[in-house]
């Protein structure tokens, strides 16, 4: 039994007809017209000279960071020392032994003057970075302005060592005895240290500004993609060619890739670089958390592209998407906040609710306050909420694709008919 239709009419985006329209050159609509869009959606991006020089210059700048930290990890610092004694030349090169053995690529150079006022004019001149001189009972370290504070930790442990050694010797014990006796060590029950999970931090807070931008990016693009065709009427002739369904599925898609690969280009840049900084030690670790993050990464856009693709379907023009795409960028940039304000069980709750928790949860994972379990659990979440954000997104889209007399609401695109 076929269905009659009055000349001049087109069938709608949401009736059967229109699912299975015919395209042009009188056949049916492809089954992978979805691929199609797809495709469509990549050539656009990689011939946008805007999106190529950012990504270009993003690299760039991470390639350069990278160097810079690097360069300034080899690079060897040398220390002029004035002393006005043979005692404290004696204390000046056994803090010069003691910065040789911290760093191989620092020395100390040590300068002997006749008294204090000869050393205070080396400093004063440039000459000399500080003077080691006598103060009472101590020493004092005497700078330009106020004396590099690793420099003036070292000479108090070089110190403390001599006193202890001297106060062991008079005792009849040892150096070794005593600090045995008076040693104080940590460890943390999670069985991660402090430096560890400062770079973990560190890390996760660069991972969530990269989720933030690259999703607010590519979803403003998505939304504006779809007001341009509403715009220009081409949507009506994509719906009677395209089954609608299939149309969204290759916007989403499409880019979906793009932004993947784009934050896979800079994981992998970071990675390599981190390779040729004094953070290679923590590589391994670092690693495991970049592959919990590129799968949040996917599931927190997939769970948010169709949704920023149904704000652009609500509105009818480009100064409406200020108002249909708020709600999105507000959880975009509540997660980023949450990212590194939230603590305790407020980072902990946080961290399991879709989306919020492709920020958080790579963090926890990595700075060891989250078990692997957890972010199973977190990710699974965020892919069933990915799930339910489809299904309606793709229905909202459906009713509201083709509205152009005024901006509609998600409330009324999820409720209108069909």
């Amino acid at each position: 039994m076929s269905t009659q239709m009055a000349p001049g009419t087109h069938p709608s985006p949401s009736t059967p007809a229109a699912q299975g329209a015919a395209a042009p050159g009188g056949g049916r609509a492809p089954r992978n017209a979805w691929q199609l869009v797809a495709a469509r959606e990549m050539a656009v991006k990689l011939r946008d000279k805007n999106f190529l020089v950012g990504t270009l210059v993003t690299m760039f700048l991470l390639v350069g960071v990278m160097g810079l930290q690097g360069w300034m990890a080899s690079r060897s610092t040398t220390t002029r020392i004035a002393v006005v004694s043979a005692e404290g030349r004696a204390l000046a090169d056994a803090v010069g032994a003691a910065v040789k053995g911290a760093d191989q690529d620092d020395a100390v150079e040590v300068t002997q003057v006749a008294d204090q006022a000869a050393a205070e004019s080396l400093v004063t001149e440039d000459k000399a970075d500080v003077a080691v001189v006598r103060s009472g009972q101590g020493w004092q370290l005497l700078g330009k302005d106020t004396p590099d504070g690793s420099l003036t930790t070292t000479t108090r442990q070089v110190l403390q060592s001599q006193v202890l050694a001297a106060t062991a010797a008079k005792a009849g014990t040892t150096p070794q005895q005593v600090q045995e006796q008076t040693a104080v060590t940590t460890r943390a029950l999670s069985g991660t240290d402090e430096g560890t999970m400062v770079t973990a931090r560190v890390v996760g807070l660069v991972f969530a500004m990269l989720f933030y931008f690259a999703a607010l990016m590519f979803g403003m693009q998505i939304a504006q993609s779809v007001i341009e065709e509403k715009q220009s009427r081409i949507i009506e002739i994509l719906a009677s060619a395209i089954p609608v369904r299939q149309l969204l599925a290759g916007k989403v898609l499409g880019n979906t890739v793009m932004a993947m690969g784009q934050i896979v280009l800079y994981v992998g840049v970071g990675l390599i670089g981190m390779s040729f900084t004094p953070l290679k030690s923590m590589l391994a670790g670092i690693a495991g958390g970049a592959v919990w993050y590129l799968l949040f990464f996917l599931a927190g856009f997939l769970a948010l592209a169709c949704i920023w693709a149904v704000a652009g379907s609500l509105a009818t023009r480009n100064e409406d998407l200020q108002q249909t795409t708020t709600p999105l960028t507000m959880v975009l940039i509540i997660g980023f906040f949450a990212s590194f304000m939230a603590a305790g069980v407020w980072r902990v709750a946080l961290s399991y609710v879709p989306v919020l928790s492709s920020m958080l949860m790579p963090m926890r994972l990595m700075d060891g306050s989250a078990q692997w379990w957890e972010g199973v659990i977190a990710l699974a979440l965020t892919l069933a909420f990915a799930a339910v954000a489809m299904v309606l997104g793709e229905r909202m889209y459906r009713r509201s694709l083709m509205q152009t007399s005024s901006r509609m609401t998600f409330r009324q695109a999820l409720t209108a008919s069909d």
